[in-house]
């Protein structure tokens, strides 16, 4: 968040967003508002209003995030608390809610939406017979257009696409209209390379791999865009820290998340990534041009979120010889241990060996150690803490020089969030602006 500062300070931009949401974040808020209704977003809030925002109030540079979660208002409430402390008077602060449908939901199976699964048409089950814990819809760039036309110095929406955080201010500059699909699809790239921060000015780059300082990875900048009243941009990384803009970054970070780059489909517009063009300068920036739109999807995208029980994770050491041998044992010891408990599932990976590649990657014939990751869920924690206990018990019982990691012995379960993907129609969804000044 910090790393915003410079750019801020340095007078290098006109409006800063800060992108905060995944579908594992909003789980994860979830569980903080259950414990505390006052919850439920980002904690990247209270730094952004504590550190960041006075010096973006001082030089009139409004603040975009979605890191208000579940909870816009209550991080809207938040910020002014802080502000007023702070002595910011005078300062605009607008909530977007609407995203949040999970109270509407069997109101709305009953006028007819049958929220049906993306991948596999199945219409979803009454919501009564279902835990679901979220239902956030992705909302377009519209609303933050309002709260910025309606001078908001910080913006705090929930499940808003990302890309279309950075879309809204250059709508809200520019005016172009919500049909100018090949300028409201350049706006989109544009979000789409900067929302990951580091990763297009050199973080997490295998083209760079051999460029890079590593030294340099803590210290990169934030990415900025110079947007162009077409549409063309420039994106090169914030002037004074290190930065490896190139076209290679550029082109992993356009890759990522991409199903479809002909057909890259956000509330906005559809944009066409196999149109553009990449000029690398060479010196640290790169020009994008020829994006081209298509008109917006009919629907928005919505993310049921459903509690599918909860899982625990036990990392043992094997050692040679006989490696593969004790690890079978291993195996069978823990099936024995865990005889009449109900446990839904259980999971062997090993760590460094086939944890991320699974059955594409060769098991060696007899390695001198194996580290076993042991993953296993039911429907309840108990049923969990239980087998952990169990396994303990065995002491010294287990295979020959077997050691289990004391971390995760002492770990506590951990919720199971299953995803059901569908789509809403718009007419279904109402976003709302909320803007209150602190005095």
């Amino acid at each position: 968040m910090t790393r915003a500062l410079p750019m801020i300070e340095g007078g290098h931009v006109d409006v800063v967003c800060f992108e905060a949401l995944s579908e594992l974040t909003l789980a994860i808020l979830q569980k903080d508002r259950l414990s505390n209704p006052d919850r439920g977003y980002t904690f990247d809030i209270n730094i952004i209003a504590r550190q960041i925002l006075p010096k973006a109030f001082e030089r009139k540079i409004p603040l975009i995030t979605n890191g208000g979660g579940l909870n816009p208002l209550g991080a809207a409430a938040a910020v002014a608390q802080t502000a007023s402390k702070l002595g910011l008077r005078g300062l605009r602060i607008a909530a977007v809610t609407g995203d949040d449908i999970l109270e509407q939901l069997a109101d709305l199976q009953r006028g007819g939406a049958s929220f049906a699964h993306l991948e596999t048409g199945e219409a979803l089950p009454p919501t009564a017979d279902l835990p679901i814990v979220t239902a956030s819809v992705y909302l377009g760039a519209a609303p933050i257009v309002e709260a910025l036309k309606a001078g908001a110095d910080i913006i705090i929406a929930g499940r808003v696409a990302d890309p279309c955080l950075y879309l809204a201010p250059l709508v809200a500059h520019y005016g172009w209209s919500w049909d100018d699909w090949d300028r409201l699809a350049a706006g989109i790239v544009a979000g789409h390379l900067l929302e990951c921060t580091g990763q297009v000015v050199g973080g997490n780059s295998l083209a760079l791999i051999d460029r890079v300082n590593p030294r340099d990875l803590p210290h990169l900048g934030y990415p900025i865009a110079s947007v162009d009243p077409d549409g063309s941009f420039a994106i090169y990384g914030t002037p004074g820290l290190p930065s490896y803009v190139c076209a290679e970054t550029v082109k992993e970070q356009l890759l990522y998340e991409v199903h479809d780059p002909a057909h890259y489909l956000t509330p906005d517009v559809s944009a066409d990534f196999t149109t553009l063009r990449l000029d690398d300068d060479r010196g640290g920036c790169v020009r994008v041009s020829g994006v081209t739109g298509r008109p917006r999807p009919e629907q928005l995208k919505v993310n049921l979120g459903l509690l599918e029980g909860y899982m625990r994770e036990l990392i043992f050491t094997i050692g040679w010889p006989e490696a593969w041998r004790k690890v079978e044992q291993l195996k069978t010891m823990i099936d024995e241990t865990w005889h009449g408990l109900p446990i839904r599932r259980v999971e062997y990976r090993y760590l460094g060996i086939n944890s991320l590649y699974g059955e594409l990657a060769p098991l060696p014939d007899d390695p001198y150690e194996v580290i076993v990751r042991v993953v296993f869920t039911a429907d309840d924690q108990d049923t969990l803490k239980t087998a952990v206990r169990r396994i303990m018990a065995n002491g010294l019982s287990g295979p020959a020089g077997m050691s289990v990691s004391g971390t995760t012995v002492g770990a506590e379960p951990r919720a199971i969030l299953g995803l059901w993907p569908a789509l809403i129609d718009r007419s279904c969804v109402q976003p709302q602006v909320t803007v209150q000044e602190v005095e």
